[in-house]
């Protein structure tokens, strides 16, 4: 079995370059063509969870602060209104996990052409 990897392919424990002179991947696009596509199992894909989606957009504690300044000054509630629309975007139940993405187009081409 063979796993994509976004600048290699994986056998095992160990890596092979995506390099059409290398023989290891020439084996692999030799394996894949007698053997199917069944052989080759595409990248992970890791999806981040609702945690650090929200901690990437949340403003930084010195923005946060500034707006609860000005908001407490200006009776306005900006800062209320930015971390609620960050909560609403990205809710808990976005819980993140890794999956197994499609097989690239890439690996098909190569066992076609090199037949």
């Amino acid at each position: 079995m063979y796993k994509i990897n976004s600048n290699s392919i994986k056998k095992e424990n160990s890596y092979i370059p995506l390099d059409p002179a290398n023989t290891d991947y020439q084996q692999f696009i030799q394996d894949v063509s007698e053997q199917g596509i069944g052989i080759v199992e595409g990248p992970d894909v890791i999806e981040p969870s609702y945690v650090e989606l929200r901690a990437a957009e949340y403003p930084s504690r010195e923005e946060q602060f500034d707006m609860m300044y000005w908001d407490k000054i200006n009776g306005t509630t900006t800062w209320e209104d930015t971390i609620q629309g960050i909560k609403d975007k990205y809710p808990k139940t976005i819980t993140g996990g890794t999956t197994i993405g499609p097989i690239p187009d890439w690996v098909q081409e190569a066992v076609d052409s090199a037949e």
